[in-house]
């Protein structure tokens, strides 16, 4: 049975609400994928200084969260699994020339590289625990407010972060957040992204009430978007496509998974950028099928694709077209700052 921390009930409307390791770190994480048009939804701007939302619980949903109680080695406490938001990090542990960071707990590598005539970057991550993955939506479930990436991940605390599934584009989706179940519709178009209590990922492709339903673990976050790019080390061809935008070359981001707790970010620049063309979805399979990778998965991509490092945008810099965003994953370090 799925372990959820609580379940919302969600209306047929559209809703939003949605850290360099050193050079001997094995992880390995990616994202990429266009993001649809605009909502026609009208959405609601959330200014920097309107302060941090809140995920206000259901009063009738019933809750049976499990507060970590887990000392890790160092004597480090696992976060909790709830909205709330990192620790603040140290800033002498982000190394020099955004190329990451460092610490016990956390690490980070950017590297830079080139293919199919695109800049491409990528982000190595590696946690010590589970609950250092986490997500953050701009504003309480329901709410039509999106803000820039980065002012959702300065507002978490994030060493590092990534663009989200920009779930509130669509009504559909089973969409599960910091353990609370907030939809309940699975829709067999978009593949669907589990990252479980132990950090791993799973890919249910063409996903179905039944099929949602039948994982067996504790669900932590998920994700509608895809399509998938790898599932257990093998390429996922041919691509799966669902619309327009997956043909096209475009900037691109993709979320994977090297091994336990060790994760690869992939961002491709797009035709935005100078001396960039861009990736096809195709093209985005064969590039992180390259990579080691196990698991890959394609989030929100285009003018959406967005890595943050100490809370400022990192790549595809040359475009001029940022968009705002309901929600991210991001990392937190298990060390605060003093």
């Amino acid at each position: 049975m799925i372990k959820t921390i609580a379940i919302w009930a969600s209306a047929a409307i559209m809703t939003a609400v949605c850290a360099q390791a050193s050079a001997s770190s094995p992880f390995s994480f990616i994202f990429t994928r266009p993001t649809p048009e605009p909502s026609p939804t009208p959405m609601t701007i959330l200014q920097e200084d309107e302060g941090e939302p809140e995920n206000t619980p259901n009063p009738t949903a019933e809750v049976h969260k499990e507060a970590p109680a887990r000392v890790l080695p160092g004597g480090f406490a696992a976060l909790p699994i709830d909205d709330s938001p990192g620790l603040e990090a140290p800033l002498q542990n982000y190394l020099p020339d955004n190329a990451g960071y460092e610490d016990e707990s956390l690490s980070v590598r950017i590297e830079r590289r080139r293919a199919y005539d695109t800049d491409i970057m990528l982000a190595y991550v590696k946690i010590a625990d589970p609950s250092q993955m986490r997500t953050a939506m701009a504003a309480k479930y329901g709410s039509t407010k999106v803000v820039f990436p980065k002012v959702l991940a300065e507002r978490a605390n994030a060493v590092f972060a990534v663009n989200g599934d920009y779930f509130n584009y669509r009504a559909t989706g089973y969409l599960v957040r910091q353990g609370e179940l907030y939809r309940d519709r699975p829709d067999p178009t978009f593949d669907l992204l589990i990252i479980d209590d132990q950090g791993d990922f799973h890919i249910i492709q063409d996903p179905t009430e039944e099929t949602a339903h039948a994982f067996e673990g504790n669900i932590i976050n998920s994700f509608n978007f895809g399509p998938a790019l790898v599932i257990d080390g093998q390429k996922v061809l041919p691509v799966k496509y669902f619309d327009a935008g997956t043909t096209k070359k475009a900037q691109r981001m993709a979320a994977c998974q090297i091994g336990p707790l060790s994760y690869l970010f992939v961002a491709t620049e797009g035709p935005e950028n100078e001396g960039s063309l861009g990736l096809t979805v195709e093209e985005l399979v064969e590039y992180v099928g390259t990579l080691g990778v196990k698991t890959a998965y394609n989030l929100d991509g285009g003018s959406s694709s967005a890595m943050i490092l100490q809370g400022e945008k990192i790549n595809a810099l040359s475009a001029r077209k940022n968009r705002y965003i309901c929600d991210i994953l991001y990392f937190s370090t298990l060390i605060p700052a003093r």
